[in-house]
């Protein structure tokens, strides 16, 4: 389980390309050497992906907590192309399975959507934000779900499914449980027919120490002054996972403190990251100023005014002066 970051033995079922057609190689995701596994996810992960190919795997979590990057670092890992779609209200079944376009010679020809890809080439259909696609589009490919053979009615082709092909949907709510936060607009409750069929994976933002990690390995080599590089690194992942915890529980209603509209994801947080180091080292802003600009871009332009200022005040105490060790390139 090297290759995963993790110091226990073990292995995990991999991919050999050699005859792979090249456009389907390009569809490996890029490994990102800093991307940090959480164990007890990518157990339940690596169980799925050698004892179930014929079922799916329903992945739900908040917002950013890296439901889309986790299937991707994985596949990058195992050596799996994936072919990816974003659900919609309007998706339909021929968006998934193909359909016919006009070519340049006038001609007609059939284009393969991304489930007959996964089907035909081995590779893994993700499906981000299921839920906001109709109820009905899942039922309407249930044996597709189980693993059957696929059969394009507009060409007459019938396709196994190739051993590789793997399905993996994501998404904010639970699947058959309402979003009772209301912050996830026109989503549906799914079939308990399709959900029955699903393999389940929950994912919370990670643990303190992990997101501490991460921050810390995503921070370039750069100049500080007053302390050494190293120490200051950890000190300000510290910080900035602990104003990020601090935003987290006004979001999840910290009592006695205003509730907010919007909260500091993983992927906001490596943004917020990126910049305040940029914004720190222009020498133009106060430590203020520089906070405040970081934050507007990476969150709080998208909030009210009252909880950008919440967040404003609750990162401002966690980071302190630790942005003033930052040096002018």
């Amino acid at each position: 389980m090297t290759e995963f970051g993790l110091r226990k033995p073990g292995s995990v079922l991999g991919f050999s390309n050699g005859n792979a057609d090249q456009s389907v190689l390009a569809l490996i995701p890029e490994r990102n050497p800093h991307y940090v596994f959480q164990p007890q996810q990518l157990g339940i992960m690596t169980i799925w992906w050698e004892a179930a190919p014929d079922e799916p795997l329903f992945i739900s979590g908040p917002h950013g907590s890296g439901k889309t990057s986790f299937v991707n670092q994985f596949c990058a890992r195992v050596g799996a192309p994936v072919v990816s779609l974003t659900a919609r209200s309007r998706l339909d079944r021929t968006d998934l399975i193909g359909h016919y376009i006009i070519d340049k010679d006038k001609s007609m020809r059939f284009v393969d959507g991304p489930l007959t890809r996964a089907w035909r080439y081995g590779m893994v259909f993700l499906i981000n934000e299921m839920s906001a696609a109709p109820a009905d589009l899942w039922l309407s490919v249930n044996e597709l779900l189980e693993g059957s053979p696929l059969f394009i009615e507009a060409t007459g082709e019938v396709i196994k499914k190739h051993p590789r092909a793997r399905i993996v949907m994501t998404d904010n709510i639970r699947g058959m449980t309402d979003d009772s936060s209301g912050l996830y607009l026109g989503r549906h409750l799914q079939d308990p027919a399709v959900m029955d069929r699903c393999w389940k994976l929950r994912m919370e933002y990670i643990d303190a120490s992990a997101e501490m990690k991460l921050i810390e390995s995503q921070i370039p080599d750069i100049e500080v002054h007053g302390m050494t590089l190293q120490s200051w690194k950890k000190e300000f992942a510290l910080r900035l996972r602990k104003a990020a915890a601090k935003v987290r529980e006004a979001y999840n209603g910290t009592p006695g403190v205003q509730p907010i509209e919007a909260t500091i994801s993983t992927r906001v947080l490596l943004r917020l990251k990126d910049l305040l180091i940029i914004s720190g080292r222009s020498g133009r802003l106060s430590v203020r100023e520089a906070l405040n600009w970081a934050l507007r871009i990476a969150l709080t332009e998208a909030v009210d005014r009252t909880s950008a200022l919440t967040i404003e005040k609750i990162v401002e105490a966690e980071l302190g002066d630790i942005c003033t060790h930052l040096a002018a390139p």
